[in-house]
Parts: C-alpha cells; sequence; structure tokens
C-alpha cells in the first residue's frame, strides 16, 4: 500500500481520532506541514516511492507517524522521541502505534478457510485406557519454550537536516532539536555544497534545484 502525503495524514487521523477527542489538542492530529518536519528531523523515513513529482509513503511511514503522536501524548518531547524512535523497527513501532486493523487490511491478511471436503481424513486418536467410570485423561502438550528478549540499548540522538532530495546532513552531536532559524542557517550556508555535489553527479536528479 502506498499513500501521498495528504492520505498519510488522513490515515493517522483516523487512526488517532478516539485520543484527539479526548484530549482536545489539535497538535494531536497531524497534517502534511508537520509530516514534513518529522521527515526534516529524521522522525520519518524519507518516501518510499514516487509518481511523478508526488512522494509516496507507506505502512512503516504511518507506524512511525502514530508512534510519535502516541508519545507526545504520553508527555515526552521530540528529543526523547527522536532518541527511542529513531531507526526503529517495525515491530517497536507497531507495539507503540497501535493502529486498528482496516477492513481492507483484514482481509488481504485474513487466512483463507480449510476446505473440509478436500482433505484427507485425519488419523484416529489413540484412545488412552482408564478404568471404569473415571473421566478421560487428555493428552499432554510439552510447552514451548521462549527465548530470551534481546537487552534493550539507549538510542544515541541525532537530527537530520535534507538540504535536498537524497543531501541529508545527520547532527550527531547529542545536542537539541535545530529550530526554525537553525534551519533557515543551515539550507543558506549548504548552497556552496550542493553545488559540488551536482557537479560531481553525487545527488540524485531530484536534489537538483531549478
Amino acid at each position: 500500500m502506498e499513500w501521498t502525503i495528504g492520505e498519510l495524514a488522513e490515515r493517522a487521523s483516523t487512526a488517532l481520532a478516539p485520543t484527539a477527542r479526548l484530549n482536545g489538542r489539535v497538535r494531536d492530529v497531524p497534517n502534511e506541514r508537520l509530516i514534513r518536519w518529522y521527515s526534516t528531523i529524521g522522525l520519518l523515513d524519507p518516501p518510499s516511492a514516487r509518481r511523478g513529482r508526488v512522494a509516496l509513503y507507506g505502512r512503516r511511514h504511518l507506524l512511525q507517524l502514530i508512534a510519535v503522536k502516541r508519545r507526545q501524548a504520553d508527555g515526552r518531547t521530540i528529543a526523547e522521541i527522536q532518541a527511542e524512535l529513531t531507526g526503529a523497527a517495525d515491530q517497536i513501532l507497531e507495539a507503540i502505534a497501535h493502529i486498528p486493523e482496516t477492513p481492507d487490511e483484514t482481509v488481504a491478511t485474513r487466512t483463507p478457510r480449510p476446505r473440509f471436503w478436500a482433505e484427507p481424513p485425519a488419523a484416529p486418536a489413540a484412545s488412552l485406557s482408564a478404568p471404569s467410570g473415571s473421566p478421560p485423561v487428555a493428552p499432554a502438550v510439552a510447552a514451548e519454550p521462549r527465548s530470551p528478549a534481546p537487552p534493550s540499548q539507549p538510542a544515541a540522538i541525532v537530527h537530520g537536516v535534507r538540504l535536498a532530495a537524497g543531501v541529508t546532513v545527520l547532527l550527531d552531536g547529542g545536542g537539541r532539536t535545530p529550530s526554525p532559524d537553525d534551519l533557515a542557517e543551515i539550507t543558506a550556508a549548504s548552497a556552496a555544497l550542493l553545488a559540488v555535489l551536482r557537479e560531481r553527479g553525487l545527488t540524485s536528479p531530484e536534489g537538483k534545484q531549478s
């Protein structure tokens, strides 16, 4: 499944609607501008594909977006959320996001029912001898061993600043989140760097500015 940025915002808003109505805060409902901001600071992956000039997003982007809003509803700061969710695996995002299953996803993941008339008859179970009048004894089933969960390691805070398509600067210093003024200064100072990258063919075609 792939969605435009508007469709991604709509799906995330639908999933977060109960929480937004409960808290009554506008920031609990994501919009296109907020999605672009999260992508700039590294909380959302870059678009998974493009249809012409239209960026397309997938289920992992939806998980990332909803997981961020869930953590914000819990009172976490952006820096704390970056430390926890930047580069997080899909299983972790699924556990935090708690996205309700939609009807189209239910149909896609539903396991077909077995055709009992086409299956060979099952072998009869071995009978256990028991004294007359005593209740039947069910066979013992061995418990499946569980593997220990891997120890969690704290994630480092990484701030990503996208200069152009295919060109992102990572601030791996553990400092504060870049403000809009910081981003404007970084973008202005990056003009010479982008010119060198384009001259040497080190940017994607989308990274060329008109």
